[in-house]
């Protein structure tokens, strides 16, 4: 007797390179086929990844009795796609639904009716179960986290979440993934790494964990793992716990990615999310993995800056002045840290959060950050419709786009629901908080403004806030030029919530797709030639004397980098480098009229903007790769 063919799915965000590999499912794939009960009945068979046209990726199925799809908001389209044709032409298959993206009740199976079941939670034991039951005809109530049909009505079971996940089985190891690197050499595969499950926090907008409580996995599969990564010479791994550095163990965990990555030259770089709490272990995690040059920075979590809004999303910042010291730390040490904001939050105002953004500039936060869109997720508490009326918010839904990939749908377009207003900030202020922060952005974290900006505050006591408001009110009703047409066209595009154009493609760049603010910096910087004459005017206004003036224009604009420089050498009549250097570290020293000569020679070259917004732009936004000071190790500065 033939066994029942399981077939497990999940569907990359796209059909090109880089592609991560299938970990979620290859997790529940690995687990089943370590029970020999599960083996006797059931053939698991590979787990298809790829996402290529529905009817090329039929033929991937042959007389399947269980296709299981596991859904994120990159491709929940396309999985129900499938799943209705893979129904049609085998009526008796059995389809199930799982994953982040589908709802904690059975309202998909009220939808769908191509859908069997739906699994919710962590799936690898629920999935066993349902397996054994099925195979023995038993009551499907004792299977947990699970919802199905019984006659007319929709069930759904109690829910369910191991305690202990120390006996789950790697995929890597297991060789769950071989296949893939078998049959598709020319993708480059990038890695999930998970050292524990859980999250202590409980954040209105988040569904990332399904339990508060934080189990870990044994240190011997986390290390194999790594082993297994960096032998098989993945390039990116993304480190998939909600809070690395936790956890004590997890410096000894940095350790072992750095001691791999030397040995073998993999992975090139270890993506952790770091702790909200940043502390000591942090600090120490984070200086392994950036000295060893594998991570690119340490984030400094905000979210929002407004008292109102982290109440209504249940979350606690750490203090400014903490901050402050963290930031001026991580520079001492040279490791670079980014923020992260979101916007659309429950309680903000447009006003809150452009001086929440600049809040952060004058607490020495200059490097990097990055501004999401608060997306709305069936599992997290903003998914409860009865939270988004209590706060007023509206969302929309918009076609999903691609950033840092290239946006290759195979046919099937995903969307994403994105908090567009709420009763704090009508969908206009909404748009002109975004084009503030793409703004801000573009002229201070990737530095184009950024020399100017911080003089005029630490000089002239002008706040960031003023600076940048007087800048985009400059870009948007003074100037004509290039600048103007360029963020005109990002403002109405960003307004267009229907079509949502919010990717910046432009084939001189790369095939990928930028954010609104790296495609503004790369325009500027490519056409470097129309900065004078349309931001000369606007800096002008601030008064500054005219030698120093000249001379920090020049400094400003000379350490732009761009495609081709190999350095600069620069005369200047002040001590422009210390200056900066040390406000960056936390420190003041007095700016002097004293005759210097800076020389930088670039750390890496490039000869197209392709490549410069790969290497610069993308893989080194978050230490400022953008100018050239940007890392130091090639610095000469003497004075006269």
């Amino acid at each position: 007797m033939s066994k029942k063919k399981i077939y497990p799915v999940q569907i990359a965000i796209s059909y090109s390179s880089p592609c991560f590999l299938p970990y979620s499912m290859g997790c529940i794939a690995a687990y089943l086929k370590n029970d020999t009960e599960i083996m006797q009945e059931y053939e698991i068979c590979d787990v298809t990844v790829m996402r290529e046209t529905i009817p090329d990726i039929i033929k991937r199925f042959d007389n399947p009795y269980i296709v299981a799809f596991t859904n994120f908001v990159w491709n929940l389209e396309y999985n129900k796609a499938l799943a209705k044709e893979l129904k049609k032409l085998y009526p008796e298959v059995k389809i199930i639904f799982g994953g982040h993206s589908v709802p904690p009740d059975a309202s998909f199976l009220e939808k769908y009716d191509f859908i069997d079941y739906l699994m919710h939670n962590e799936g690898e034991e629920t999935f066993s179960l349902l397996l054994k039951a099925l195979a023995s005809g038993e009551d499907l109530n004792s299977v947990p986290n699970l919802s199905f049909r019984s006659g007319e009505e929709y069930v759904t079971t109690a829910e369910y979440h191991p305690a202990d996940i120390s006996s789950y089985p790697s995929p890597y190891t297991e060789g769950i993934f071989d296949h893939l690197l078998e049959e598709f050499p020319d993708i480059e595969f990038h890695a999930t790494l998970e050292t524990n499950r859980g999250c202590p926090y409980a954040c209105a907008y988040c569904e990332w964990c399904f339990t508060r409580r934080i189990r870990e996995f044994p240190i011997e599969k986390i290390k194999a793992e790594i082993e297994w990564i960096a032998k098989n010479k993945i390039r990116y791994c993304y480190c998939a716990d909600a809070n690395f550095g936790i956890l004590e163990r997890d410096v000894e965990i940095a350790e072992y990615v750095a001691k791999q990555s030397k040995i073998h030259g993999y992975p090139e770089v270890f993506k952790p999310c770091y702790a909200k709490e940043s502390d000591d272990t942090v600090f120490e995690a984070g200086y392994i993995l950036n000295s060893n040059h594998i991570d690119k920075g340490v984030t400094l979590a905000y979210q929002t800056l407004d008292p109102v809004a982290l109440e209504n999303i249940g979350r606690k910042n750490l203090t400014l002045e903490h901050f402050s010291d963290l930031y001026a730390r991580y520079s001492e040490a040279g490791i670079p840290t980014y923020t992260e904001l979101i916007l659309g939050l429950p309680g903000e105002t447009c006003e809150s959060f452009c001086k929440g953004i600049c809040s952060l500039l004058e607490s020495g936060q200059s490097n990097s950050m990055t501004v999401y869109e608060c997306q709305v997720y069936d599992n997290s508490r903003m998914g409860n419709p009865e939270y988004r009326q209590k706060h007023g918010i509206g969302i929309s839904r918009i076609p999903s786009f691609g950033i840092h990939y290239n946006p290759d749908f195979s046919g099937v377009q995903e969307y994403m629901d994105v908090i567009t207003e709420t009763a704090t900030m009508s969908k206009d202020e909404w748009v002109r908080a975004y084009m503030f922060s793409v703004v801000l952005q573009t002229f201070h974290h990737l530095g184009l403004t950024r020399y100017f900006a911080v003089y005029l505050n630490k000089e002239k006591n002008i706040s960031y806030y003023e600076f940048y408001s007087r800048l985009f009110n400059y870009i948007y009703d003074e100037c004509t030029g290039f600048i103007h047409r360029l963020f005109v066209d990002l403002y109405n595009r960003k307004a267009d919530t229907n079509t949502a154009d919010w990717t910046y493609l432009k084939e001189e760049f790369g095939s990928t797709g930028w954010y609104f603010e790296e495609g503004a910096f790369l325009e500027i910087a490519s056409h470097i030639e129309e900065f004078p004459k349309d931001l000369k005017p606007f800096l002008e206004k601030f008064g500054i004397e005219d030698s120093l003036f000249d001379d920090l224009f020049n400094y400003q604009k000379s350490l732009v980098r761009l495609v081709g420089t190999t350095g600069v050498k620069l005369e200047l009549r002040h001590n422009f480098y210390p200056y900066f250097k040390a406000l960056e570290e936390g420190e003041y020293i007095e700016l002097r009229s004293v005759k210097n000569t800076l020389s930088i020679k670039a750390h890496k070259v490039v000869d197209t903007w392709k490549d410069y917004a790969r290497e610069f732009v993308w893989f080194g936004k978050r230490y400022s790769a953008t100018l050239l000071v940007n890392p130091r190790e090639h610095i000469e500065y003497i004075e006269e």
